[in-house]
């Protein structure tokens, strides 16, 4: 405790971090971001990496992580690995496992810095660095959350990670670190060892530098040797020169007239550097952390032989991050920045900005989203920005326009918000909006509809400029103009979260005018707009069985409008494929106006009773897309059967 007061601010800022972490994760104070990388420096630096060898961006990486990055590497080459001393939730988690051993009397094992167990461990560090920048710059997502112990935590196990890897870096995290001071640190960390490439600063760039003259020579020399390079050169230097000649600039000073030799500070000291036998600490695995210093009784040690520098590494923790902070705001790189077609073809190119698009959000989502504007005649490039989710679209004006590629981009959209009751007529309102053209969108605005509780049942939207959006209301409901702008033009939309809670996402749509003209339809064409009309034949059952006493089984089921059914409509229908006797499937209205499955088949292979069996089995085969034949539990179940038709 006496060291803890002696060293409080670095404990705030660990114990801060941790409880910053807490509240964005589990979104107490009612934010709407959860991302656990959202401020990650190492996933900058992995970004930035990918960014300038494939020009995109891993995962839903911006300019901030890669701020944070670059301003990690400047306070690496400056002061020390301040992030890993004072930020790092996994430095906390390594630093209080081994107060916890040591609290609990288990013996510690002890791998003392220089032996030949410690040098052949460091080895895998720079292993895992290798990998992880490998895989991350050739694929543009982010390797490390596979095994990366804080980023499973922090998800729950629910974000992109590999379950071995994760479960098994956990187990070495905990254990590991239990029983050997910072073990996770010193030998597992990848950004522990691309914080140590970084002490070696002049090495680092003379690499650097060597690479970029071989490529100016016209040898067109791959990146991977450069990581591999940086890799092995960063290990040996590590074990041969633990201890960096110039840099960092600022270092832990002891005095040699107030030393009285007591050995606390090399006791002290997370990573067990023999502070007390040298003047100045140029260790490899200093972290500036303060804890030597806190401890010494006769004020012997300080920061660059300074006593007034006592608080410089933890204000430049602070300064460092409100500057990454600062710079991340100022402007956007995109996530990918892609031309396609041919040069010749493509003229003078002009630009559109599309904004408001939420569904483009990572680099799968841009990926997804090039490719689709790829079918679209002159148009010839685009950069995403998912931060701000806006796309820059690439077009040759003799070739297309903007009203064209917004038209042939859009997805319209419908949103249920109840069902009238049996014989209700339905009044149909429509207005236009601006900034809706996601196709997420609708979908925000009818919740909030629903919410309210007042006579609608649905939306669907239709692309114009401005949009058109059509709403369906109880013929009773009055016709409110003022209350359905201020539902349109709300900047927080509420959304509850299975599970409880509340998420809040923050919009600018713009109501623009109310259309004069009000229709009224037929409770039935309401449900026939809103259903999402499925239909398959199946082609190598239609040859053998098609037209043998063939019948239709009607099989009602009310939730056959529900998205989460509605998407696994699919895999049943595959499930049936597989199966002799069955020749397609459909889903519909029936004639009673209940949602339904019709499930055609041939009577000489099938009756009710093995179909019935069929759909309730515990697990459905499927075809995948690739063709492969695999088992999955079922989409959905069934309780009522149907009947032949």
């Amino acid at each position: 405790m006496k060291n803890f007061r002696k060293n409080w601010f670095r404990h705030l800022l660990q114990w801060g971090t941790l409880a910053a972490i807490i509240i964005v994760l589990t979104k107490v104070l009612g934010n709407e971001s959860a991302d656990p990388e959202a401020y990650c420096p190492v996933g900058g630096i992995q970004t930035l990496g990918s960014y300038l060898v494939a020009g995109s961006m891993a995962c839903s990486m911006t300019l901030t992580q890669i701020m944070m990055g670059v301003v990690l590497a400047i306070g690496v080459v400056l002061f020390s690995k301040l992030f890993c001393g004072y930020l790092c939730p996994l430095g906390w988690g390594s630093e209080y496992l081994a107060k916890l051993r040591s609290r609990t009397k288990v013996k510690e094992i002890v791998i003392k810095n220089d032996s030949l167990t410690d040098k052949i461990l460091r080895a895998f560090k720079y292993i895992l660095l290798f990998i992880t920048f490998y895989y991350t710059i050739s694929g543009s997502e982010l390797f490390c959350k596979n095994f990366d112990p804080y980023y499973a935590a922090a998800t729950g196990f629910q974000g992109e990670l590999t379950l071995w890897m994760a479960v098994l870096s956990i187990a070495i995290f905990i254990f590991g670190n239990f029983f050997i001071k910072m073990f996770w640190c010193k030998y597992i960390c990848p950004m522990g060892a691309l914080s140590n490439l970084f002490k070696y600063t002049l090495t680092f760039v003379v690499l650097l530098i060597v690479f970029a003259i071989i490529n100016f020579a016209g040898i067109a020399l791959s990146w991977i040797y450069l990581l591999a390079a940086a890799s092995i050169i960063g290990y040996f230097l590590e074990i041969i020169f633990p201890e960096p000649k110039i840099f960092p600039v600022l270092k832990v000073s002891r005095s040699k007239e107030k030393c009285n030799d007591c050995g606390l500070c090399a006791k002290k000291c997370p990573y067990g550097i023999d502070v007390d036998k040298v003047e100045k600490v140029k260790h490899v695995d200093c972290t500036l952390c303060g804890e030597c210093i806190s401890c010494c009784n006769k004020e012997a040690l300080s920061f660059g032989g300074k006593k007034y520098f006592r608080w410089v590494p933890a204000i430049f923790v602070v300064v460092l991050f409100v500057v990454a902070l600062f710079l991340g705001t100022l402007w956007e790189l995109p996530t990918i920045d892609e031309r396609w077609g041919d040069a010749a073809k493509q003229g003078v190119l002009e630009k559109v900005r599309v904004e408001g698009l939420r569904s483009v959000k990572c680099y799968g989502s841009s990926k997804a989203f090039a490719a689709q504007l790829q079918k679209i005649n002159g148009v010839y490039g685009v950069a995403t920005f998912v931060k701000h989710l806006y796309v820059d679209i690439y077009y040759n004006p003799s070739e297309t326009n903007p009203d064209k590629i917004k038209a042939l981009i859009y997805v319209p959209a419908k949103f249920k918000i109840a069902t009238p009751p049996a014989g209700a007529l339905v009044k149909v309102v429509t207005i236009r909006t601006e900034n809706m053209y996601d196709k997420m969108d609708p979908n925000y605005l009818g919740l909030q509809f629903r919410y309210d509780g007042k006579g609608y049942y649905g939306l669907e939207s239709e692309y114009a400029c401005p949009l058109i959006i059509r709403l369906y209301m109880d013929v009773k409901e009055p016709v409110d103009e003022k209350y359905i702008r201020s539902v349109v033009e709300m900047k927080e939309l509420k959304m509850l979260v299975h599970g409880g809670g509340t998420n809040i996402v923050k919009v600018n749509f713009k109501y623009v005018s109310m259309v004069d003209e009000v229709d009224t339809i037929s409770r039935r064409e309401f449900l026939e707009r809103q259903f999402n009309y499925y239909k398959k034949e199946y082609k190598a059952n239609v040859e053998k069985w098609g037209g043998k006493n063939e019948a239709v089984y009607e099989l009602v089921y009310p939730d056959l409008d529900k998205p989460l059914i509605v998407r696994g409509v699919p895999y049943l229908s595959s499930h049936l494929s597989l199966i002799d006797g069955f020749l397609g499937l459909e889903t519909t209205i029936n004639d009673n106006e209940d949602y339904c499955f019709r499930i055609r088949y041939s009577k000489d292979v099938l009756n009710e009773d093995k179909i019935w069996e069929v759909l309730n089995r515990k697990q459905w085969t499927v075809k995948t897309t690739e063709g492969e034949i695999q088992v999955s539990d079922p989409k959905f179940s069934f309780t009522n059967k149907g009947i032949t038709k």
